[in-house]
């Protein structure tokens, strides 16, 4: 936990950590995931295994992860690389956006089929309507930021980790900056076991980091 002082009086500082899994056979193929999945590549357990043993310098109290074995696997790591045993729990509202008919299809492939619907994703996220059952941004952020508000209100003043998906990293930051859907994807860019980092205190959230990539060159 983190303690900090205005005005003589005491307060809890909560220190939120979003890091998205590590690199997976999909994104080596450049297949879309969204809430389908494919393993960790020798990549992306090393990548966890690096993340994992900087936050161990952190000291994280809780875990918090998608259910997607990808981001679970990820949680995993990083958990047996701390201290100290801690708590950790798969949550489907922390998911990646549900892409429909589009999971499994190489990049390529919608780029030849669905250009236009494409071109709406990345440049104007708030009419995106995925193909076949899925879904739109605003109802992930809708699901992701009603889950946030549960833990953050559970878990004020300590050090949490969430572990999830690209999306999902930019729509808490998003959140946290004020940033309009519109504006999704502009960068930072979310790479695999990248990590970010929101403190919250007595002045309101602060972003400190941004899709961080330094503990590959530190470990």
């Amino acid at each position: 936990m983190g303690k900090g002082v205005i005005v003589g009086q005491a307060f809890d500082t909560t220190n939120l950590f979003i890091a998205r899994h590590g690199q997976t056979k999909w994104n080596v193929e450049h297949r879309i995931q969204g809430k389908s999945d494919s393993p960790l590549t020798k990549l992306g357990v090393k990548q966890a295994l690096q993340l994992g043993k900087r936050l161990a310098d952190i000291g994280i109290d809780v875990i918090f992860s998608s259910s997607s074995r990808r981001a679970f696997r990820t949680a995993q790591i990083v958990s047996e690389e701390q201290k100290s045993q801690i708590p950790l729990y798969a949550e489907k509202d922390l998911m990646e956006i549900s892409l429909g008919e589009w999971e499994g299809m190489l990049r390529s492939e919608i780029d030849q089929l669905y250009p236009r619907m494409q071109d709406i994703y990345f440049n104007n996220p708030t009419e995106f309507r995925p193909v076949g059952n899925g879904e739109t941004f605003f109802q992930v952020r809708d699901r992701v930021l009603a889950f946030l508000d549960r833990v953050l209100e559970k878990n004020a003043g300590k050090n949490i980790l969430l572990v999830t998906h690209t999306a999902v990293v930019k729509l808490i930051l998003g959140h946290f900056e004020g940033r309009s859907l519109e504006n999704l994807w502009d960068p930072p860019i979310i790479r695999p076991a990248s990590l970010s980092h929101i403190m919250i205190g007595e002045i309101g959230p602060v972003i400190k980091s941004y899709g961080d990539t330094g503990h590959f060159r530190a470990h």
